[in-house]
């Protein structure tokens, strides 16, 4: 059992040193993604661009939980995701969510989180971003604010 460990231990190591840097996720590249009318921007704009068109599209189907609502529990939801090489978007996560000072509140928050996860899901394509030449994985953030007024 003992050389079975260890065996499969070498074994995933050598997988995981044999994947190349072409599937790296990258937070910057030369040209970013775009998104939207944002397609045909110069190249300068495109992130700007990008990022209030993202913005515009979450905020026009993210809805308020009615629980969170009758709770007034507001702020920002951070959603990490990965646009693909082929543009489409996998990898949504939550990673910063609301601080809650009461554990009451923890299925509040937890409805907040799952309304911004979904609002990010809804996106369509991008067009992915390049090193250049070459389509790369391209990490990203949205913060998704959730206002009383």
């Amino acid at each position: 059992m003992k050389y079975l460990l260890a065996l499969s231990t070498v074994f995933f190591s050598l997988i995981s040193m044999a994947q190349s840097d072409t599937d790296a996720t990258v937070r910057r590249c030369a040209v970013m993604p775009a998104f939207g009318e944002c397609v045909n921007s110069e190249t300068a704009d495109i992130y700007r661009c990008s990022s209030v068109a993202i913005m515009e599209h979450v905020g026009g189907v993210l809805n308020y939980p009615s629980d969170a609502l009758e709770a007034e529990v507001s702020g920002t939801v951070y959603v990490m995701f990965v646009i693909e090489k082929d543009g489409s978007i996998t990898g949504v996560d939550i990673m910063r969510s609301i601080p809650i000072k009461d554990d009451s509140l923890a299925e509040v928050v937890a409805s907040l989180e799952l309304e911004a996860v979904n609002a990010v899901k809804s996106l369509p394509g991008f067009r992915p971003g390049t090193d250049g030449v070459n389509p790369v994985r391209v990490e990203y953030v949205v913060p998704v604010k959730f206002a009383l007024k």
